[in-house]
Parts: C-alpha cells; structure tokens; sequence
C-alpha cells in the first residue's frame, strides 16, 4: 500500500467529490469504523409486518351495503392501484386492519397515510402527508 493513493478522491467533471475509494489493504483497517458512522447516519428502517390476518377477518366478516374495495390511491403524490395486494413492485403496504372497518395504508412512494373508515352505508378516505423529518 502506498500512503499517497491509499485513499482516493473520486470528483466529477466540475473537481465535486462525489465519493472515496480506500485501498483494498486499508480497508480492514477503518471498515468498522465507517459501517458504524453508516448506521448512525443511516439507520435502516425496521420492517413492521402487515396485519394481514386482521384485514382478512374484516373481508370475511364484510356486512356492509357496499362491496369490499382493495383499490388504494394517494392524494398526495398519486400513486394508484385497483389491487394493492397484486401490484409488483407493491405501491402501498397495509399498516392497520380491524373488524370494526378501519384499513390503513402506506404510500411507498411519499410515505403517506391512506386511512379508510368503513361506516354501514359509507366509506371516509382520508390521504395525511407523512411528517417532517426532525
């Protein structure tokens, strides 16, 4: 390993870095190090199972004067489905279900909320933008 191109700047045509590139032989040296700055300023994000057997009972237990709807739309950025269950890659993922006819979803593509509230002779749609990072 030579100490002047042990670390390497990578730059676009303007002189901007855009990125580094360590010495393979360095490397063992700083992995830790740099995977552990990757995690505090990039945390992944923990994945939260769908409820899907609580929108499974709702869809068995349906008593409501209006066919069941599995079509999804966001108001705020406009992503839409007729089946958000089939859609590859999925657009929304289910995040609350209950009997009582409450189903929320998530919008993958601008995180927004998509919650629909199931009353005996109607369904309230509402679309909340996801909130501002901190």
């Amino acid at each position: 390993m030579d100490r002047a191109s042990a670390i390497r700047y990578l730059v676009d045509a303007q002189g901007n870095r855009q990125g580094v590139l360590i010495d393979e032989a360095l490397w063992p040296y700083v992995e830790r190090a740099v995977l552990a700055a990757l995690e505090r300023l990039c945390p992944q994000e923990r994945v939260i199972p769908e409820p899907l057997a609580d929108y499974e009972l709702l869809q068995k237990n349906w008593d409501f004067r209006y066919p069941f709807c599995e079509a999804v739309e966001c108001a705020t950025c406009g992503a839409a489905t007729e089946n958000w269950r089939r859609d590859e890659p999925r657009k929304f993922v289910l995040r609350a279900a209950n009997l009582g006819g409450l189903v929320a979803y998530q919008c993958l593509a601008c995180k927004s909320r998509i919650t629909r509230r199931h009353f005996k002779d109607k369904v309230s749609i509402t679309c909340s933008p996801p909130c501002p990072e901190r």
